[in-house]
């Protein structure tokens, strides 16, 4: 069986390569579901999906993170309240919520130093309900980091490509 194929990804033909030659770029995740081939002295150009089987179809949930648990995990426990993981898997988003809810007592309290006629505008319930979103916003913080903490135990954490964290060093 020495069929040749030929691959087209948009306006590029490539080719001719051998089966083998297509699984192994099929299985690295050179080629996609969108990737159509031809057989050598064949007209019909179909998707390379068709080729395989669903066993030999790469599973993009099992791809792995170039990060690392270890570190991730001492960044978490060092550093979790400010998103120190977070922004190690590439999380920058994740990272900065974590971080303005780790600060937001800060800059509550800042505007209150600064401005100390700042006190006197509030109401006692407005006062105590500052008082307690100043108090929940870092616990929400520090609840965040022990969840994610979990995640990375059980090596569901995922970095900002949407890798999941597998390997422990």
């Amino acid at each position: 069986m020495n069929d040749r194929y030929w691959i087209s990804s948009g306006t590029d033909n490539k080719g001719p390569y051998a089966l083998s030659q297509v699984e192994s770029m099929w299985s690295a995740g050179l080629l996609t579901a969108d990737t159509i081939y031809c057989k050598e002295g064949g007209e019909q150009w179909v998707p390379v999906a068709s080729l395989f089987n669903e066993s030999n179809r790469p599973n993009t949930s099992q791809a792995q993170s170039e990060k690392r648990i270890l570190p991730a995990m001492v960044l978490c426990l060092v550093l979790g309240m400010f998103g120190g993981h977070a922004f190690y898997a590439g999380r920058r988003k994740q990272g900065m919520v974590i971080i303005v809810c780790s600060l937001f007592p800060l800059l509550v309290f800042g505007w209150f130093i600064a401005s100390p006629g700042a006190l006197h505008l509030t109401t006692g319930n407005q006062v105590l309900w500052l008082e307690g979103l100043c108090l929940a916003m870092p616990m929400l913080a520090v609840v965040h980091a022990l969840c994610d903490a979990v995640r990375l135990l059980i090596g569901s954490y995922k970095d900002g490509n949407g890798l999941k964290i597998t390997k422990w060093t």
